[in-house]
């Protein structure tokens, strides 16, 4: 019985503690191993497929990178990336010119005074998603159409 209810794959033991019969969905599956594992080789995986650390992959992406060092060339482009947002958005302190009054925008009703405000602003984001995509390392290498596209989808994130 012992046979029956055990897998042992690549120096790892799975038990099932109950008949072997476990059902395995996207709910129950953490539930059984040995029964997670049986019902992946009957649809069809191979055994060598089966990792013996999960982590492994990223401990070898890790080694890989030098830790959690950075090097020479990244570290430049991250300070160059945090200095262009720095220069383009405005701090904390500068939000409120980009901000609604309340007391000045209190009169303004639904219909075309807001879409007017809306319009504003989105116009004031773009603007300066433009400016930040213009100063980052290699934009403007790029082909038109691909900045285009790249500004386009930073522009309807952002709306």
């Amino acid at each position: 019985q012992g046979f029956f209810r055990r897998s042992i794959q690549k120096n790892m033991v799975y038990t099932c503690h109950r008949e072997r019969n476990c059902q395995i969905d996207k709910v129950t599956r953490n539930r059984c191993q040995f029964c997670r594992l049986q019902k992946c080789f009957q649809v069809g995986m191979s055994k060598e497929a089966v990792q013996n650390d999960r982590n492994k992959r990223k401990k070898e992406l890790k080694e890989d990178l030098g830790g959690d060092e950075l090097s020479p060339e990244l570290a430049e482009l991250v300070r160059r990336v945090s200095r262009a947002h720095q220069e383009t958005f405005p701090s904390l302190g500068q939000l409120g010119k980009y901000t609604t009054n309340s007391s000045a925008d209190h009169g303004v009703q639904l219909g075309l005074g807001l879409w007017d405000k809306f319009s504003e602003l989105a116009t004031k984001c773009i603007i300066k998603i433009v400016e930040f995509a213009k100063r980052l390392p290699g934009f403007t290498g790029l082909s038109m159409a691909d900045q285009i596209t790249l500004l386009k989808a930073a522009c309807l994130d952002i709306l």
